[in-house]
C-alpha cells in the first residue's frame, strides 16, 4: 500500500490569492516587531493535513513540517497557562488577530514560524479564508465546525445500489449538501460511486431525480472505481490550481473514488456490512492529497452522519433562486407556499417553471431551519 504521505500537495500545487499574499505580508511586519521574531522566520505556509496530533504545513519555501499552536489560540486570551515554551507564546500572543478567533482547519493560509533547528514551527496567524465550509455542532448550545477552508469544489459523493439509500433519503441529503456547498461559495458537484451495482435504467433515473432538484448548473456524474466509469469527468472538475473537498457518509465510497483517481492505495479503505451496506469510519483525519497532473488538490474528511442545517438562508437562497424571486410576487409576504391564494411560487410550479422537488426540499429545508432558529440557546450568535 502506498503512502498517502506522497501525495500529500506542496504549497505550490494550492491555490492563494493576492488577498492572501496581502495580509501574509502586513502580518509578518507586524508579527516580526510585536513578538520580536526575524523577519525570515515567519513563512507564509498552508494546513494540508488535521489529525489528532499537530497540523501539517506545507511552506512557501519548500518545507512541510508538523506546527503547533497554543491551547488558548482559539480563544484569544493570552498569558492564562503560566509557565508555556517560547514557541507556544508566540502563538498564544498573536492568537486574537487569527480569522474569528477559530483554530485553524485544513485548508487555511497561514503565517507559520519556522525556526532554524527546530523541527515543529508554531502558526502565528490565520489569514482570510476565501471559502469555509462549516457546518453545525451540536445542539441550541452548538458551534460552527470548519471542516475545509479555501476550497473551490465540493465533490457530493452518494452510493448507488444499497437498499437503504432510498431516492428521497438521497434526495434530501444531496440538497442539504447543496446548501452547504453554495453557502460556502464553492460550486458542489453530486458524484454518484458504486454505479456498476445498478442497472442502466436506475443509473438513469436516479440521475434524471437528483438533476431535477439540483437545477441548472450542478454536475450529476455517475461514477465507477472498478470499471472507471465517469472519472475522467470528475477530474475535469477539478483542474490544476483549484482545490475541492469530498463530502460524503461513510461507506460511500469516498476513499476508493480518491484512491482511484490518485492511482494508487494510498488512502485506507474498510468493506461496508453486508445486511445495511452500511461503512465504518476509515477516513479520522483530514489529509489534502495531489492528484496527478492536470488535476488540482482534494481534501479528503472523514465520513458526516449528519448535517443539520443552522443559519445558511444565504445558502438556500443561493441553492433555490427561481423560488426566492418567484415569492416576491406572491400576494402575501408571509406565503407559505401550500395553498394560499395568489402564491407566484405555486403559480410556477403548475406552469413548469419551477420543479416539483426542488420546492418540496426548499420548504423541508426552509422549515428545519426555522425550528432550529428558535430553538437555540439566546447567547448563541450565528
Amino acid at each position: 500500500m502506498a503512502d498517502v504521505l506522497d501525495h500529500i500537495p506542496s504549497f505550490g500545487d494550492l491555490r492563494v490569492d493576492d488577498t492572501q499574499v496581502s495580509a501574509f505580508e502586513a502580518a509578518r511586519s507586524e508579527l516580526a516587531g510585536t513578538l520580536d521574531i526575524p523577519l525570515e522566520e515567519i513563512e507564509l505556509g498552508a494546513v494540508v493535513r488535521l489529525d489528532r496530533g499537530f497540523p501539517m504545513i506545507a511552506t512557501r519555501g519548500g518545507a512541510l513540517l508538523r506546527a503547533e499552536h497554543a491551547v488558548d489560540f482559539a480563544k484569544g486570551k493570552p498569558g492564562k497557562r503560566g509557565k508555556r515554551s517560547k514557541r507556544a507564546a508566540d502563538a498564544e500572543i498573536a492568537s486574537s488577530a487569527g480569522v474569528d478567533g477559530m483554530l485553524p482547519s485544513v485548508g487555511d493560509v497561514v503565517a507559520v514560524r519556522v525556526t532554524p533547528g527546530h523541527d515543529m514551527g508554531v502558526i502565528l496567524r490565520v489569514l482570510p479564508r476565501r471559502t469555509s465550509f462549516e457546518r453545525w455542532r451540536g445542539k441550541n448550545r452548538g458551534e460552527r465546525q470548519v471542516l475545509a477552508a479555501n476550497v473551490d469544489v465540493i465533490f457530493i459523493v452518494q452510493p448507488l445500489g444499497a437498499e437503504r439509500d432510498t431516492l428521497p433519503l438521497m434526495r434530501d441529503r444531496v440538497a442539504r449538501s447543496l446548501v452547504l456547498a453554495r453557502d460556502c461559495g464553492a460550486d458542489p458537484v453530486v458524484v454518484l460511486t458504486k454505479v456498476d451495482r445498478c442497472e442502466p435504467a436506475e443509473v438513469a433515473d436516479v440521475c434524471g431525480a437528483l438533476r431535477r432538484l439540483t437545477g441548472a448548473g450542478v454536475r450529476v456524474i455517475a461514477t465507477s472505481s472498478r470499471t472507471g466509469e465517469g472519472l475522467d469527468e470528475v477530474r475535469s472538475c477539478i483542474p490544476q490550481g483549484s482545490v475541492g473537498m469530498i463530502l460524503g457518509e461513510s461507506g460511500a465510497g469516498k476513499s476508493t473514488l480518491l484512491n482511484t483517481l490518485l492511482g494508487s492505495e494510498a488512502l485506507e479503505t474498510n468493506a461496508v456490512r453486508e445486511r445495511d451496506d452500511a461503512g465504518r469510519h476509515t477516513t479520522v483525519a483530514r489529509i489534502m492529497v495531489a492528484l496527478p497532473e492536470p488535476c488540482g488538490v482534494i481534501a479528503d474528511c472523514p465520513g458526516l452522519r449528519s448535517l443539520p442545517l443552522v443559519g445558511h438562508e444565504r445558502g438556500l437562497a443561493r441553492s433555490f433562486p427561481e423560488i426566492v424571486e418567484a415569492s416576491r410576487a406572491c400576494r402575501f409576504n408571509d406565503c407559505t407556499h401550500l395553498h394560499e391564494p395568489g402564491c407566484a411560487v405555486r403559480e410556477g410550479v403548475e406552469c413548469g417553471e419551477i420543479e416539483q422537488s426542488r420546492l418540496d426540499a426548499f420548504l423541508s429545508l426552509a422549515r428545519e431551519m426555522r425550528v432550529s432558529a428558535q430553538s437555540l440557546d439566546p447567547d448563541i450568535r450565528l
